[in-house]
């Protein structure tokens, strides 16, 4: 066993040393024994030279009460939905799917079921979630209170709800509030952005939460030390859970930190929550045949998620949402050719993804969104 820059390398239980390529040390007995798909990331992370585990893996079967009053998030977001639940149900046309990621208990996604409900008449809900128990419960209860209602519950990572989703033709609302998208990293929320916008047609919508707050104090005091036991208890009771390990809670401290960047610049801050080892240490997950060794000091990491402004989530000017792609005056031919067919034939793309996603692009670009909003409406 031996370090390089503080940065541990994982054996295992025989004591041999794997080798590692990039980020993620390889040794696929390790990566892949007993482990189910769903946990995969996790053994990923830990795995990794920089140790953590995703966010959604400090949600148990329970989820986690965010109504605290240091969680300012929800208590805006349920004010913004207060104002605009009924903006949001009228971007939508019947049959309608309504898709909340990350839905836990759904205590504030009911005024958007509410508004829907009221413009629609009947509604089908799914909620996706790590907690299926959770969202089963939380399913039959709205169900009992919204006559109209049909709940349809996704246990199961974000993605997979979303690819799950991908292949009803119906059009679909979709919610991602909260802190879920926020506290995911840089580099994993433009993946999601762009894997969530390939799934999407141009019936679709997305409505995505951000937190906007620039607060330092306020930032730590919301991620303060009364989240000690969904930060930290109980994620490592559950790694000893799954993974049969011996990692003790009571041998790291929780710490958060805001790393702060230029509010004019491209960069964001960041929220950094990571849990601090005490002292030098050998954690096993004998399930893995898995020891990690831990230096005093250590950050094994479970949030390190960007905290945006305003002006560097405004779309990039005439670039559409789906990435980087110059659009040709074939996309724009098409666009301008199936403007005539599809009233006629709202479906007639249903079939055909790639060009759905042509058209979307086009609608989407800045420039011609504008143009599409405010040009003169005739019979013609």
């Amino acid at each position: 066993m031996r370090h390089d820059s503080g940065v541990s390398y994982v054996t295992k239980v025989t004591g041999s040393v794997t080798t590692k390529s990039g980020d993620v040390i390889k040794n696929n007995d390790v990566i892949i024994r007993d482990v189910p798909p769903s946990l995969i990331p996790v053994v990923a992370g830990l795995t990794s030279q920089r140790k953590r585990v995703p966010f959604w893996y400090l949600f148990d079967t329970r989820g986690v009460v965010t109504t605290s009053n240091t969680y300012g998030v929800w208590q805006k977001e349920y004010s913004i939905l207060q104002s605009h639940s009924d903006d949001i149900a009228s971007k939508t046309s019947s049959p309608v799917i309504l898709v909340e990621l990350g839905s836990g208990a759904s205590s504030k996604t009911r005024l958007v079921i509410e508004a829907m409900l009221r413009r629609h008449g009947s509604l089908e809900f799914v909620p996706v979630d790590v907690s299926k128990e959770h969202i089963e419960e939380v399913g039959h209860q709205l169900e009992l209170d919204y006559e109209g209602l049909t709940v349809k519950p996704f246990g199961g990572l974000y993605m997979d709800g979303v690819r799950h989703l991908s292949t009803r033709n119906e059009p679909k609302m979709m919610l991602f509030l909260g802190n879920s998208f926020s506290n995911t990293c840089l580099h994993e929320q433009v993946d999601m952005m762009k894997d969530i916008r390939a799934q999407l047609t141009t019936k679709d919508r997305l409505v995505l939460g951000l937190d906007m707050n620039k607060d330092r104090d306020s930032l730590l005091e919301a991620y303060g030390q009364q989240w000690v036991t969904f930060q930290k208890d109980n994620p490592i009771g559950r790694l000893n859970k799954d993974f049969d390990g011996d990692m003790d809670a009571a041998k790291f401290e929780l710490v958060t930190d805001v790393i702060e960047k230029p509010t004019d610049g491209d960069t964001p801050n960041y929220v950094m929550g990571y849990w601090r080892s005490l002292a030098a240490q050998r954690v096993k997950f004998r399930r893995l045949g898995l020891n990690l060794d831990f230096q005093s000091g250590e950050k094994f990491f479970f949030t390190d998620g960007p905290n945006w402004t305003e002006l560097q989530v405004e779309p990039a000017p005439d670039t559409p949402p789906g990435g980087e792609e110059r659009l040709t005056w074939a996309d724009i031919t098409f666009f301008n050719t199936l403007g005539w067919v599809t009233p006629l034939d709202p479906t007639v793309l249903d079939r055909f993804p790639n060009l759905t996603k042509v058209m979307g692009d086009v609608q989407y670009q800045q420039g011609i969104a504008r143009w599409l909003k405010e040009r003169p409406q005739t019979n013609m």
